[in-house]
């Protein structure tokens, strides 16, 4: 998902982590009951709604960020591991999935999230107004007031946002040529006007390091001049700049795609991409390391790192997302796939699998932008997390980890 250009995706539908509201939703708990049972709205292993409430859907920028959820070295503690523990297990898988919205009308677009069993939506739609996009998620949170909405907004040839009350965004290489603090004075602008049209979550910026060299040649960053710079070095600062913008604005950010996508040539949306070259210590790998701190939440690629795990796909991998991202660099926030539904490097696994194989691996929150799978990826993990007790205690801290998140949002209390 975050590789493709402007508003070339197809999303998901969604679905209540706390409990069923509407027609659609109580439709769906009866389908889902009558297929198995324990559907994805059952009772399970606790309540089906969790004790706390529903935070402001307000803008973010009107926010302040809560430090239950800040990022950092700490695991999931306190309130948010509370919130998670009493909620059932359906309910926890739901909140581990990311879905999508294609339609711009606020009815339609209400509607196609209440078709999804998930906990958080990425627009794929790309509303034409500042006012259309307020329209579009005022709907969104009706329908689900603890809804957490993304977008792929950095600038250039990605930008799903734009028109009357926005202002346009450069690509990440022509801000690169910007003082830092330029760099931060314009995001904490552009992440604002995200915050009053309803977002909450901005997958940004890209952490990753493509040389000159490999400019010409690299299809996903390269070629769309998503880089915020040639050297680690230089991405660590101008990323950081933008990191720094949207925190100042309360926009949750995610840097992208661990461990790195400057040294393939295929753009994963489109082909399988290898990476023969990066290693577990190299320094663009440490660019991830070096921002971790300041950002929400990482996201791992969908591109086979030779080197590393020759055998699997990053978002597959639990020697990177495990192994790398979580032992090797400490870090312990929301780790964010990048998309699994509709990925050509991803189309020789089952796609219902691949959500449970990104949360198998050590990621957190699972992307499908495509809305005829995601229910299928949801209901594919509730399976494997009912009959494997190892892994159920493991949704639980995960579905910890993305409650902070959203409570950093302002949409979710974790203390009630």
């Amino acid at each position: 998902m975050s590789d493709r250009i402007s508003a070339h995706r197809p999303a998901p539908r969604r679905g209540r982590p706390r409990g069923v509201t509407g027609i659609v939703g109580a439709t769906l708990l009866a389908m889902a009951v009558a297929g198995c049972s324990m559907g994805p709205w059952g009772s399970g292993s606790g309540p089906s709604q969790p004790s706390s409430t529903a935070g402001s859907s307000g803008p973010a920028s009107s926010r302040p960020r809560s430090s239950t959820g800040e990022q950092g070295p700490d695991s999931p503690v306190g309130a948010c591991a509370d919130a998670a523990a009493g909620m059932s297990l359906s309910a926890q898988v739901q909140t581990l999935y990311m879905g999508a919205v294609t339609q711009s009308s606020p009815g339609a677009g209400a509607n196609e999230l209440g078709q999804q069993m998930v906990g958080s939506v990425i627009l794929v739609a790309s509303p034409t107004s500042m006012s259309a996009a307020k329209n579009l998620t005022d709907a969104l949170h009706r329908q689900d007031p603890e809804a957490l909405i993304a977008v792929d907004q950095e600038g250039g040839e990605v930008a799903h946002l734009s028109g009357n009350g926005f202002t346009p965004i450069p690509s990440a290489a022509e801000q690169a040529a910007l003082p830092v603090e330029q760099i931060t004075e314009n995001w904490t602008t552009w992440a604002g006007e995200l915050g009053q049209a309803g977002i909450n979550y901005d997958l940004a910026p890209v952490a990753d390091v493509v040389a000159p060299e490999m400019t010409a040649r690299n299809q996903p960053i390269g070629l769309l001049g998503r880089g915020y710079g040639q050297t680690p070095k230089d991405v660590t600062a101008n990323a950081g700049a933008a990191l720094t913008g949207m925190r100042n604005a309360n926009i949750l950010t995610s840097i992208k795609h661990f461990p790195g996508l400057g040294d393939v040539t295929e753009n994963t949306d489109f082909a399988v991409a290898i990476d023969t070259t990066t290693t577990t210590d190299s320094d663009t790998v440490k660019v991830f390391a070096d921002l971790a701190g300041n950002a929400d939440s990482v996201m791992v690629s969908s591109a086979i790192y030779q080197q590393i795990d020759p055998d699997n796909p990053a978002v597959f991998s639990s020697t990177i997302v495990t192994g790398m991202l979580r032992e090797q660099l400490g870090y312990q926030g929301v780790i964010i796939s990048d998309d699994l539904g509709s990925a050509v490097a991803l189309e020789s696994y089952e796609v219902a699998e691949r959500g449970t194989l990104f949360l198998r691996a050590g990621g957190d929150l699972a992307l499908d932008v495509d809305p005829s799978t995601v229910n299928d990826m949801v209901r594919n993990t509730l399976d494997a997390a009912q009959s494997d007790e190892e892994f159920a205690a493991q949704i639980t801290d995960k579905a910890a980890r993305v409650l902070a998140l959203k409570e950093q949002a302002g949409v979710y209390s974790c203390s009630g």
